[in-house]
This record gives C-alpha cells, sequence and structure tokens, in this order.
C-alpha cells in the first residue's frame, strides 16, 4: 500500500506492507483498534497508539501518537495511554494515509 502525505508540510510517499511488515525495522507487530487507530508493538517492548483525527477545519486528518505508559501506587500498576511530543505530526487526505505515515515516523525515530 502507498499514499502521498505531509508531515508538517512536507510531502513524500509513504508505503507500508501490512501483511508483514515489510520495510519496517522496529515495529513488530501493529493492530488496527478501528478504522482511525493502530497500535504498533516496537521491538523494544514499547507500544505506540496512533488516532487519526479529522480535523472539520481542513478536511484532512492529522495524527496523535501516545505511548502505554506504567503508573505505580500502594503495590498496584496501572497502565494508561500518554500523549507523546516524541513523533512529528502527520497530516493526510485520508485516514489510512495517515495512519500508514504515522506507522513510518514512529519506525524510522528513534526515542530513547
Amino acid at each position: 500500500m502507498s499514499a502521498e502525505f505531509d508531515a508538517e508540510g512536507g510531502t513524500r510517499a509513504a508505503t507500508v506492507d501490512w501483511s508483514d511488515l515489510a520495510g519496517l525495522d522496529q515495529v513488530v507487530q501493529a493492530y488496527l483498534i478501528r478504522d482511525n487507530m493502530v497500535v504498533v508493538e516496537l521491538s523494544d517492548g514499547r507500544e505506540i497508539r496512533i488516532t487519526a483525527w479529522l480535523d472539520l477545519s481542513t478536511g484532512r486528518y492529522v495524527s496523535e501518537f501516545e505511548k502505554r505508559t506504567a503508573l505505580s501506587n500502594s503495590g498496584r500498576t496501572l497502565y494508561v495511554w500518554a500523549k507523546t511530543p516524541a513523533y512529528l505530526r502527520m497530516v493526510a487526505d485520508d485516514a489510512q494515509s495517515c495512519l500508514e505515515a504515522a506507522v513510518l515516523e514512529v519506525d524510522r525515530r528513534h526515542v530513547f
């Protein structure tokens, strides 16, 4: 699957083979949660949830990134999704292209 997308104004081609995640270095699993949401599991164990929101003022989809974080209190551990500014916001004409571009952003950007 391929698509054109904007990364804060720049345009480039994106290609992700969802069947076997070919071409992705860090992504080991991808789960489609909804038509506009995917969760990717990275080789270092992190989980990133990506949502493609429709911006009604422009008619384009914008990505939002969240990481799964553990919070401990009184011996109990809760896992929550927290927004992360670690990745560049992707903008595209449709949700599928936005998610594809966002997955490539997560795969290519090394966060420590």
